[in-house]
């Protein structure tokens, strides 16, 4: 005699196929009255003879398992394009890179904006015809100055802005400061507006080997 736990779909007929037994044989083992009547989770007696392999005990009812939660989506990354902004006396200034990080020898461009945000226009007043300037430190020394060379008019010159309207200066530095290229590791682009007072913007970028 084996025991078997009834499982749920089981019938008598399958049972005792399964272990080369009889339905007759089951049901008088167990004194049974209803051979059709069976109950999940019923423990029955098979009779089996020496020679039937029997299968392995049946394993005990496992708690249901619950589906693991959906992964988080991978968050995307953030923009690597340095922005920084500022607002001063009704003008907003932007300065911003094309990229965060940039190849050994590769161009970078600068965009410097100056925009109009009120409602009336606005004049700015500049002591020469020079009315922006970009440098390029690193460690707190100077590698690279765009107006280093450059001559300007000494006049007074002045730029009016409508409401909303703006000015973007767009300048591309090649790596280069007085023939040597640059070397990797991390540098600092300030850029500012030459009307008085003057407003600076600084961010950051860096240069790899690759």
């Amino acid at each position: 005699m084996i025991r078997y736990i009834v499982r749920a779909g089981d019938t008598l007929s399958q049972i005792a196929a399964r272990y080369g037994t009889t339905v007759a044989a089951i049901v008088e083992a167990n004194n049974l009255t209803n051979p059709d009547l069976i109950f999940v989770g019923q423990v029955l007696l098979i009779p089996v003879s020496e020679e039937t392999p029997q299968p392995p005990p049946d394993c005990p009812p496992c708690p249901p398992t619950h589906p693991s939660p959906p992964s988080p989506p991978t968050p995307t990354p953030p923009s690597t394009r340095p922005v920084v902004t500022r607002t001063f006396d009704g003008v907003q200034y932007t300065l911003s890179l094309n990229k965060g990080v940039y190849r050994l020898g590769e161009q970078i461009i600068i965009r410097f904006r100056k925009k109009n945000i009120l409602n009336v226009p606005l004049t700015l007043t500049y002591r020469t015809s020079q009315k922006v300037d970009f440098r390029v430190t690193r460690d707190d020394r100077l590698v690279w100055q765009w107006s280093q060379g450059r001559v300007f008019t000494q006049a007074i010159t002045t730029d009016r802005l409508q409401p909303g309207e703006e000015i973007v200066y767009r300048e591309v530095w090649n790596q280069r400061a007085d023939g040597i290229i640059t070397r990797p590791g991390l540098y600092r682009l300030t850029g500012w507006n030459l009307a008085t007072p003057g407003v600076r913007l600084s961010l950051e970028f860096r240069i790899t080997a690759q």
